[in-house]
């Protein structure tokens, strides 16, 4: 167990095995101190030990039957530190521990009147436990066995993603998977992360028609209460808040096989770019995913009867732990598919709200009904950026939440997102809130907001540009670690290419591919066969990179379709002139940064300037001076300062001295409003390096 539950702690003060994770051969340690209300007078350490293939879950009989017990002592004996310090201590011998070996235990405790008591006693939260490991080996397989060469990845490789361990029952874990009579059932085992156990946790398949299509299916997790699970970022970073459960994907969707081998960039991308917007969504990370359902670590000769099961992309489940990684109040949260997701603490509303919300949308509301319910600026980006990645598969009744706290704003959350990047029309590819675009005065303010997306993060496709170029290279680096020959990539093809449970077969990096199934037939040819054309691939989607610049919607042509398709709709040949920046000043003799912007033009006749609006962010990325290592990078997107709407007369710009860090790289653009209420483009930007 990760920590113990309320219950437990009622019982026992603290509780400690040393190791923390053992390997084959080391004795353990277990001390505990009882809550004094107890009235200890002596106790007793209960083991079970879990072997490996022969997994016992709570509601098995085993459970109830196959424990050992182990004398404690506080009497400064047999491994007791110290004599009648209210700490009792029993170590359980070396050998039994054994690799891959899942060890429980408890405490009876006998009181002063003679009384046992078992604790922890809860059903929930019934022990504690250790896991003893060894280490990953390292693994040869190869795409396509007997015709392809095997590739190795060594165990240094394997532990550059933060490896997550299965205990399960085999069968179990295949119904789970694969029969479509376990569809969503609940099965139990045990998840080990990080040295912590979270002993008889819920896991599932997951999905919806995509359930069982792929092979390599979708998994949740979802943890007891009171023992929320501790998750760490790509950098390591561990998240503010525990979990109560999360979702895990194949990197591989089942609808849109002409992605496989992006092994999940095609979903962290999305993610990451709209929290970078403003958008309230999950966070993801990678794992190594292991699953010990089998005596054996491996059969020779077989390279898919193993603990491998390979990469895999978290993501976060939106509900309140979710929320508060946001900085969101407590709030309750819909799904247009389930109704009620979350609901707030004291709060007894019945979905009443989200279906008056749902039908107010499709009603042709006014302006005013919309700015007093939906949080526009964040429908504005989330609108414009599933344009952007291509998501063919948001709709009206699915793949997005809401959130809402009486009294706020109703705000768009993104969900579901593997089948992007397709430069094809699949479902409608909107949400009702989309009603609000028929406000003219609301689809100018979206329009604008389009074209900043589009100069803020589409225009540079470079690796270190503060834009998407970069996050795709910043994402990337997480599946191809520095110092090693192989990346993830290579290794999710291995396992799963020609996995015996893989059904379409051979999908990895086939090159062309064409699909027959989104609106019609369209072609992708990379580059190269291999992770570097996916990631070239998914940049040229977002930029203007067609050399004919012939876009159309729905034209099945991946190259420059996102950035085609929301420039299509940002489009509007009345608004101002994008001016030039030029920075002035010697900037060395002065700390003051100064900025001057060209004269506000127009193609209107009589149009004339509203305001003048700068804006300053920080970029950075490896190689960019002020990265700092093992820290996300800065996006444009990211504002860091902006001036709000000022007199146009004067369009000069001295930055305060307190803006900038010395040392760190940012950008400074300008754009102009006219008296029709149009924003212009942002300016192209003045790079520099403050001093």
């Amino acid at each position: 167990m990760a920590g113990f539950a309320e219950e437990a702690q009622s019982v026992i003060r603290q509780v400690a095995h040393v190791p923390f994770q053992p390997k084959s051969g080391q004795p353990v340690t277990v001390t505990a101190r009882f809550a004094d209300r107890v009235g200890a007078r002596s106790a007793t350490l209960q083991v079970q030990l879990v072997e490996p293939g022969k997994y016992i879950r709570k509601s098995d009989k085993a459970f109830a039957t196959t424990w050992r017990d182990f004398p404690m002592h506080d009497d400064g004996t047999a491994g007791d530190l110290k004599a009648g310090d209210g700490i009792y201590t029993a170590v359980v011998p070396g050998e039994l521990q054994t690799h891959r070996m899942l060890a429980r235990y408890r405490f009876v405790i006998t009181n002063t009147a003679g009384e046992a008591i078992r604790a922890p006693g809860t059903n929930e939260f019934p022990n504690f436990a250790w896991f003893t490991y060894d280490g990953i080996p390292a693994w040869s397989g190869a795409s396509q066995p007997g015709k392809t060469p095997a590739l190795t990845f060594s165990a240094a490789f394997q532990n550059t993603l933060p490896v997550y361990h299965l205990l399960a029952n085999r069968g179990d874990v295949e119904r789970s998977q694969w029969d479509g009579g376990a569809d969503h059932k609940k099965l139990y085992g045990t998840l080990v992360y990080d040295g912590c156990v979270y002993d008889h946790i819920g896991f599932h398949n997951r999905g919806k028609g995509s359930t069982y299509v792929n092979g390599k299916n979708k998994w949740g997790f979802k943890f007891n209460h009171g023992d929320k699970f501790q998750a760490r970022d790509n950098l390591g970073h561990p998240y503010q808040h525990g979990w109560n459960s999360f979702s895990m994907e194949p990197g591989a969707s089942a609808w849109a096989q002409i992605n496989r081998g992006m092994s999940g960039l095609d979903e962290a991308v999305p993610f990451r770019a709209f929290q970078l917007a403003g958008v309230p969504a999950a966070n993801t990370h990678w794992i190594h995913f292991r699953v010990i359902d089998r005596p054996q670590e491996a059969t020779p000769g077989n390279q898919y009867e193993t603990d491998l099961w390979g990469l895999y992309l978290i993501v976060q489940d939106v509900d309140g732990p979710w929320e508060r990684e946001m900085g969101l109040p407590d709030g309750n949260i819909y799904s247009p598919e389930s109704g009620l997701k979350h609901r707030m603490e004291n709060n007894t509303d019945d979905g009443t709200r989200w279906r008056k919300f749902l039908e107010d949308c499709q009603r042709g509301k006014k302006e005013e009904w919309w700015r007093t319910n939906l949080n526009l600026e964040v429908y504005y980006s989330f609108h414009a950026l599933n344009r952007l990645v291509g998501n063919v598969d948001i709709r009206p009744d699915g793949n997005y939440f809401f959130y809402h706290r009486p009294g706020s704003l109703w705000t768009v959350s993104p969900w579901d997102l593997d089948m992007m990047f397709i430069p094809k029309t699949h479902q409608p590819g909107y949400i009702e809130a989309i009603h609000c675009l028929d406000v003219p005065a609301i689809r100018l303010e979206y329009q604008a907001r389009a074209r900043e997306i589009l100069d803020l993060f589409c225009s540079d496709a470079a690796p270190n540009g503060g834009q998407i170029g970069q996050l795709v290279e910043e994402l990337a680096r997480v599946l191809c670690p520095a110092g090693q020959e192989r990346n993830w990539s290579e290794l999710d093809m291995a396992v799963w290419n020609f996995h015996p449970r893989t059904n379409d077969k051979g999908a990895f990096f086939r090159n062309p591919c064409s699909d027959g199934r989104m609106g019609g037939g369209w072609e992708r040819k990379l580059t190269t066969p291999d992770l570097a054309g996916f990631r070239k691939y998914l940049v040229e989607f977002c930029t203007d990179s067609r050399a004919k610049k012939n876009y159309q919607i729905n034209d099945g042509d991946p190259h420059g379709y996102g950035f085609g398709y929301l420039s299509i709709e940002a489009a509007d040949k009345k608004i101002p002139a994008t001016p030039m920046v030029q920075l002035t000043g010697t900037p060395k003799l002065s700390k003051k940064y100064a900025f001057r912007a060209s004269a506000f033009a127009s193609p209107v006749t009589n149009a004339t300037a509203a305001a003048v609006e700068w804006r300053l962010a920080e970029i950075s990325a490896p190689g960019v001076p002020g990265f700092v290592t093992n820290q996300p990078c800065r996006y444009e997107l990211q504002t860091l300062w902006n001036s709000g709407e000022l007199p146009p007369g004067r369009p000069e710009l001295q930055l305060a001295d307190n803006l900038c860090k010395k040392v760190h790289t940012y950008r400074v653009r300008a754009r102009y409003k006219d008296n029709s209420g149009r924003w212009g483009h942002w300016s192209e930007p003045v790079q520099f390096v403050a001093e």
